[in-house]
């Protein structure tokens, strides 16, 4: 099996090298997208200027990693100087709706699914999320009923609200 991680923000410490580990001690073939300019890690396809749906076709899998970008641009506060990654947003915007429509296997960590609800791709699912009032909050309010588990697994998404690589492993055998 093969899997894509699409990176828009690497600051959260070990989130996406634990989401490496554990896809590829499930034996998967593991590459990476970026959609973010300042994230540091190594890559193999570049969506920071364009988006080709096209290449999510080879992937089975395709894991967001959000970091602080995420929870502070789907709550709408101001990111701090520290944590300014300089994502596209609108091709990290397309590149989860295509994920999340074209019925592959998603993962969406911490703040991810409540940003994937604000834009209306869990509606009428079940999911969990980072356990903050805000975003629980924007789960419920976008028609997605709150679970409080580690993760929850709902059809072709898996929702997480820590990431460890047992965690990951155990979703994704479920």
């Amino acid at each position: 099996m093969k899997a894509l991680i699409i990176v828009a923000d690497d600051s959260y410490k070990g989130e996406y090298s634990m989401m490496m580990q554990a896809l590829r001690q499930l034996g998967m073939e593991v590459s990476t997208g970026l959609v973010s300019k300042t994230a540091r890690v190594n890559f193999d396809l570049d969506f920071t200027e364009n988006f080709d749906e096209n290449k999510l076709g080879d992937y089975d899998i395709i894991a967001f990693i959000g970091g602080y970008w995420a929870y502070y641009t789907v709550t709408g506060k101001e990111t701090p100087g520290r944590v300014k990654p300089m994502v596209n947003r609108d091709i990290f915007e397309k590149l989860l709706t295509k994920s999340v429509s074209g019925g592959k296997k998603v993962i969406l960590p911490l703040a991810l699914p409540a940003y994937a609800a604000k834009l209306g791709l869990l509606k009428g699912r079940r999911a969990t999320v980072y356990p903050t009032t805000e975003l629980i909050s924007l789960l419920r309010s976008n028609g997605v009923e709150f679970v409080n588990e580690d993760f929850v697994v709902d059809n072709n998404i898996v929702t997480m609200k820590k990431v460890s690589v047992d965690t990951i492993i155990k979703a994704l055998r479920e």
